[in-house]
């Protein structure tokens, strides 16, 4: 049995990168990925979309967009991968603050994208089962 395909939601500001995923995806068969180039407004979209997924990739984030990724997932629990362009160790501690299940620096290459995604949903459900086991409490899962 085949497992149900992943809705994947892609966030870049900047359409040619967003299509070097959005390619990468396609190529694995994740034919349910959409495209996002509007950061303004995401989390209504987030819940519209109701993703399994969500993918950012970023130029170079600064603390401030950080922080508005520990507050979107605090919100949304769901598993993110973060592609960046370059970062230095403050910027990787805070996304992995955020809740980022992958942060990516200088990595975008289309033939990798599966790969990470696959390891993102594990870490994710590994660090959900964890945090469950500690609080004594089953997690609702949303990633596939």
């Amino acid at each position: 049995m085949n497992p149900a395909p992943l809705t994947i939601l892609v966030i870049d500001e900047t359409r040619i990168r967003a299509s070097i995923i959005e390619a990468g995806l396609r190529d694995a068969g994740h034919e349910r990925a959409t495209l996002v180039h509007d950061v303004p407004g995401i989390a209504r979209r987030i819940a519209e979309l109701e993703p399994d997924v969500i993918v950012i990739n970023l130029e170079n984030p600064n603390r401030d967009m950080l922080e508005n990724m520990f507050q979107l997932s605090l919100a949304v629990k769901r598993p993110i991968a973060m592609f960046v362009d370059r970062s230095g160790l403050a910027t990787i501690e805070a996304a992995v603050d955020a809740g980022v299940s992958a942060y990516v620096v200088d990595g975008l290459r289309q033939e990798r994208v599966t790969a990470i995604l696959a390891m993102v949903i594990v870490r994710f459900k590994a660090f959900a089962r964890r945090r469950a086991a500690r609080l004594g409490w089953q997690p609702l899962i949303a990633c596939r």
